[in-house]
């Protein structure tokens, strides 16, 4: 229903669900509430489907999860999308966006290029909405208000001295200048994250000369990519529905366990074999197939990177680079930062033509970069710095609950949500694929299957039963958030500086954002949560 035309020139449009987000979490939503009769709108502030995948274009650019593994479980579009990668890329990421949105006839109900800047909780007595404008003004009202930004929308870039002085290309990983080419270009890389090692992995091939700025290195583990035939698709393709409800099972949503047992517990030689094999699958196996102390035992962990270390250091002749990159002395605890997948990273940074610094950046100049051990000249600057990641997109949208109470006032003194999913005065407003929740520690599809069905099954028992709003306890959130970090401290991930950390973000409270007790225990505590509303206060609507 639409109602009449306001103010600003639009007229407000009435939902009974809104999501703000066109990644795999938003999609799957706008398809589950649907189909449960819910009139529910999809906005996204990118120009197309496909939450990060809609901005990432950078050379080089695929995902660290292997195929069928990172996609729905859907029937309908699981036996009809033919991946051609083992990991794929981001433009068969966008093809297979494409297709969901095909075989799902998403499009219908969603807005692109719309970005929501304001979201405030109106609270009348039985009928309470959310109020949501988006940048050109226009009004969406709804009784829900679905937040699917995920962990990476709101770039992080560092406040460089003289950055807009530059007169050569400079391109974050997620605002990639279209049809830049990297052939014959002297070529600056800021980051050792992700990103910057697939950058490098195709710059050092074309480029003139390419320099890599680092503060520390990426402990990056061998990804093992490779081609996918079509014969091998139909081969496999019976068994792709088991693999993708046995997804559910595990810990990380990813078709790898851990061993049960500790990095001493067995012998040289049996610890050894172990790791030569999750080594040779690749991708995650090595790690998350490894020892169940890496995380927690101080001398378990440098057996891990010493092993890492051995792997790693031959395929590198330059020593000085070696040194950087590969270093004698463990930089970090193993698994404490989101390990990269690479592909012939190190032997792309042995090149000749490229250079590795940690020297600190100083300043820009109009032709390049200042750093402490001198100045060069680029074409072209990958920023890759990441993200404000996991909390910044939920801050870019002005959320206010009850109260004007604003997310931002109530996350002043640290994060705190129940389940990850709900916050306390901020009824009928639920995250997906947000703080405290096993988020970017888990594999997304199959994670977010679970987060969305959750919450449909939620918004039917709340209609069903007539509750005008349902309203995380401030008592279950405050045991929710001491559960969280008492996982965390438990661990070695709490001693490194990173994005987990929310520590690669200056002013940012330094506290361990993800839930790290797994999908299935997640899961558990969920269900047991929504049993009665045992987790949550409710009130009636008006009849």
């Amino acid at each position: 229903m639409v109602g009449e035309p306001v103010a600003n020139g639009h007229a407000d449009i009435e939902l009974d669900v809104l999501v703000i987000g066109g990644g795999f979490g938003g999609c799957y939503l706008l398809k589950k509430l649907r189909d449960d009769g819910f009139k529910t709108k999809l906005i996204d502030a990118a120009p197309r489907l496909g939450g990060v995948w809609a901005h990432n274009r950078y050379p080089g650019a695929r995902v660290d999860v292997g195929m069928p593994c990172y996609s729905y479980s859907d029937p309908a579009v699981l036996n009809t999308f033919t991946w051609t990668e083992r990991y794929p890329s981001d433009k068969e990421l966008r093809r297979y966006f494409d297709h969901v949105d095909k075989v799902w006839d998403l499009s219908k109900d969603v807005e692109c290029n719309t970005q929501a800047v304001q979201c405030t909780y109106q609270e009348q007595q039985g009928n309470s909405r959310w109020h949501v404008e988006v940048r050109s003004g226009k009004i969406y009202n709804c009784k829900w208000l679905v937040s699917a930004t995920g962990t990476s929308f709101k770039q992080y870039i560092p406040e460089w001295k003289n950055m807009d002085s530059y007169r050569g290309v400079i391109g974050h990983s997620s605002l990639w200048p279209a049809n830049i080419d990297l052939a014959n270009k002297r070529v600056a890389i800021i980051g050792a994250g992700s990103t910057a090692l697939q950058v490098m992995q195709e710059a050092a091939k074309v480029s003139t000369n390419v320099t890599q700025y680092i503060r520390t290195p990426n402990l990056a583990l061998p990804m093992r990519q490779r081609h996918i035939s079509e014969e091998e698709i139909y081969a496999y393709r019976p068994i792709f529905p088991h693999l993708m409800k046995s997804l559910r099972s595990t810990p990380a949503a990813l078709p790898t366990i851990g061993q049960g047992k500790g990095t001493f517990d067995v012998s040289d030689e049996e610890r050894r074999k172990i790791w030569e094999e999750g080594w040779k699958r690749g991708g995650f196996n090595w790690s998350i197939g490894g020892f169940s102390d890496t995380l927690l035992n101080r001398e378990a962990n440098k057996e891990a990177y010493k092993f890492w270390r051995e792997k790693t250091l031959p395929r590198m002749k330059n020593q000085k680079k070696a040194a950087l990159l590969i270093p004698e002395q463990q930089p970090y605890w193993v698994g404490t930062k989101r390990p990269s997948l690479e592909q012939d990273y190190y032997e792309c940074c042995d090149r000749s033509n490229v250079e590795i610094t940690d020297s600190p950046i100083m300043e820009f100049t109009e032709t390049g970069i200042v750093s402490e051990d001198g100045e060069r000249t680029f074409d072209i600057v990958a920023i890759c710095t990441g993200y404000d990641a996991v909390t910044g997109g939920l801050r870019t949208m002005g959320i206010k609950g009850r109260d004007a109470l604003s997310l931002d006032e109530k996350w002043q003194a640290g994060v705190s949500t129940h389940l990850g999913m709900m916050v306390n005065q901020f009824p009928n407003l639920y995250l997906v694929y947000g703080p405290q929740a096993p988020t970017s520690l888990a594999n997304g599809p199959p994670f977010l299957e679970l987060q969305v069905e959750w919450i449909a099954d939620a918004l039917n028992k709340q209609k069903n039963e007539r509750l005008d709003w349902v309203e995380a306890k401030q008592s279950e959130e405050d045991k929710w958030k001491q559960h969280t970090a008492d996982l965390a401290n438990m661990t070695l991930a709490i001693e490194t500086n990173s994005w987990y950390m929310g520590a690669n973000v200056p002013g940012k409270k330094r506290e361990f954002l993800i839930y790290m007790g797994g999908v299935p225990t997640w899961h558990a505590a969920a269900m047991d949560a929504v049993e009665g509303w045992k987790g949550f206060d409710t009130s009636k609507a008006q009849l």
